[in-house]
């Protein structure tokens, strides 16, 4: 396939760009909202390259991403206009999506189909992830240091590394499930979930590869069971981990964050993420347009409270007082912040994109592809993330790679296997 190419044995001039550019996540300066030294890297080197004419996003999935995102911005800004949101409120908002934009035409133009060069950059993001975490670590950081500080470069250092040529057979799935299991044990919940998910589709790839050399066809039955494994095998190990955390395995701290998150009538389906009990109201309240950058209305807050007590949850009480005076709307997912911001188009943005990441999942990968380890970890988390996680930050530096990286391995995937992957799938 012309788009991926093989790596080139000459010395290649993008490869310190590449790798500063995450690594410069470390440089924060505070103008209205939060502007990274990456996000000031990626601008320069976007007009540089639009100057040249080198922007170049020729695969249908880059064009789509493009496209929703694009119709994503202009629904926030009329939105903004016609909420008449704040000054400081609509430059954050259009600035975080105008960036997600720039920040892909950019990674798009220099990764796709380089794998020295993706790999490259996720190292760079696990070098300013652990800078970040080392030098200006945040409250959350500093409260849970492996959760919301070590967990993410650790991780994805350990999947880079089982990416490589020199790791084959078992050994990609060994290391893989090893780090979803101490992620879990040291209360990374999500991370180890993706782990351990990532970890059973390696598995079942392996599998398939050796079916699909006998005969294009592999039975339902055995795909199906096989899916099925996987699920069961993140259940099991959530279970381990609400098993451990009830009687103190864990350490008080994950013993009382268990059984605050586990009171309600829902358990931990709903208690980890409360925030939805605001959110969703306030999408069924405006579903098309949307309430504006940086939404706020207190009474969606005291909905939240209210709904938590009415469920038995006693995390209303984690709600301070300053939190109603900011009357910022709760959502902690991309697509719910999306849609309770921009209306129904940024919802249907990050639905595309959900779609799309599920669907790499669809699909048997040869050998060949050495950034699969990588790959299924990042589908798995993007997955999570975009269903219970907040958007904002670095996810315009980490999300754009995630897409171009995934896009990159399913290009590699041969069309026959695909096709006979889908069958059965069907």
């Amino acid at each position: 396939m012309a788009a991926i190419r093989k790596r080139s044995r000459r010395s290649d001039s993008a490869i310190i760009l590449l790798f500063l550019i995450p690594c410069l996540q470390i440089v924060q300066l505070h103008v209205i909202g939060v502007l990274y030294g990456s996000d000031l890297l990626l601008l320069a080197t976007f007009i540089v390259l639009a100057l040249r004419g080198r922007i170049r996003v020729t695969a249908p999935v880059g064009k789509w991403f493009l496209i929703l995102g694009c119709l994503w911005l202009a629904s926030q800004c009329v939105t903004d206009i016609l909420r008449h949101s704040a000054f400081a409120d609509y430059v954050r908002g259009w600035s975080n999506i105008g960036m997600t934009l720039v920040n892909f035409c950019v990674l798009w133009t220099l990764l796709y189909g380089k794998t020295r060069r993706l790999i490259v950059y996720g190292w760079g993001l696990v070098a300013g992830s652990l800078l970040t975490y080392l030098i200006k670590p945040d409250d959350f950081a500093q409260s849970y240091p492996w959760k919301f500080g070590l967990a993410y470069p650790v991780t994805m250092g350990v999947v880079l590394i089982a990416s490589s040529k020199r790791f084959s057979g078992l050994w990609p799935i060994i290391v893989t499930a090893a780090i979803g299991a101490i992620n879990v044990s040291l209360g990374a919940r999500n991370r180890g979930g993706a782990c351990v998910a990532a970890a059973l589709y390696l598995l079942l790839t392996l599998f398939l590869r050796g079916k699909l050399r006998e005969s294009t066809k592999v039975k339902a039955g055995t795909v199906v069971t096989l899916a099925a494994s996987i699920v069961l095998g993140v259940v099991g190990i959530f279970w381990g981990y609400e098993y451990a955390a009830n009687v103190g395995m864990l350490g008080l701290k994950a013993q009382k964050e268990y059984e605050q998150e586990s009171s309600g009538k829902y358990g931990l389906l709903l208690g980890g993420r409360s925030e939805l009990l605001g959110s969703i109201p306030a999408i069924y309240d405006s579903p098309i347009l949307g309430h504006g950058s940086w939404a706020r209305d207190p009474k969606y807050i005291l909905m939240q409270i209210t709904a938590e007590n009415v469920f038995g949850y006693k995390g209303g009480s984690d709600i301070t007082r300053a939190d109603l005076e900011e009357g910022l709307i709760p959502a902690h997912s991309y697509l719910f912040q999306a849609w309770v911001d921009a209306g129904i188009v940024g919802a249907l943005f990050w639905g595309w994109v959900f779609v799309f990441t599920a669907k790499t999942l669809m699909r048997v990968y040869p050998a060949t592809v050495v950034l699969l380890p990588a790959a299924s970890f990042i589908a798995f988390s993007l997955l999570w993330d975009i269903l219970f996680s907040p958007y904002g930050a670095t996810g315009r530096i980490v999300v754009p790679y995630y897409i171009v990286l995934l896009a990159t391995c399913l290009a590699m995937a041969p069309q026959q296997t695909a096709r006979a992957a889908i069958g059965v799938a069907k």
